[in-house]
């Protein structure tokens, strides 16, 4: 995965952990095919990295489908993620019982991929945006759809690395 040595080679010495977590979090995940590629798509386009972002689309790892799914995951939990902590925040009981009535019909296609991988890329930017609600949410779907504590653990380590990478790209630029 070349595109993970050229991530690496942006993260200066101070940063040697996240250098590090960036091969073993993506490269030797327990998540299937190139999941773990496309989740840190999601990842990095919650974490706002342009840079990262790039990286991984032009990779050539991902389908061009998944490469869209994720980036519409992502994109729905930039919006999730402030929606709901907003109504909690609040602590209004009436908002909480009113309809969000934000248009959100990707989710009625799983963003062109199949559900499980949809809510991967959804849970991965969840973790980034730092929404407890979706994360639970995505989670729970994602134990009914079979994935393991494992499978879930990687998806958190992959979206923590990314953000991290994130942080350590935007402070050097």
């Amino acid at each position: 995965m070349e595109f993970l040595t050229a991530i690496k080679n942006s993260i200066p010495d101070y940063a040697k952990d996240i250098r590090l977590n960036v091969d073993s979090t993506i490269a030797r995940s327990s998540l299937e095919g190139n999941d773990a590629v496309a989740v840190a798509l999601a990842a990095a386009f919650a974490a706002k990295s342009k840079v990262l972002i790039d990286l991984i689309k032009n990779s050539g790892h991902i389908a061009p489908e998944e490469v869209q799914a994720a980036m519409t995951a992502a994109s729905l939990m930039g919006m999730n993620n402030v929606w709901y902590p907003f109504v909690e925040m609040a602590g209004d009981e009436d908002l909480k019982t009113q309809g969000a009535q934000l248009r959100m019909n990707a989710y009625a296609t799983n963003g062109g991929v199949d559900k499980r991988r949809f809510e991967m890329y959804a849970l991965a930017a969840s973790i980034v945006g730092k929404c407890h609600f979706c994360v639970k949410s995505h989670f729970d779907l994602l134990r009914k759809e079979g994935m393991s504590t494992t499978q879930l653990r990687d998806v958190g380590r992959i979206a923590a690395v990314i953000n991290a990478a994130s942080q350590v790209i935007a402070a050097e630029a």
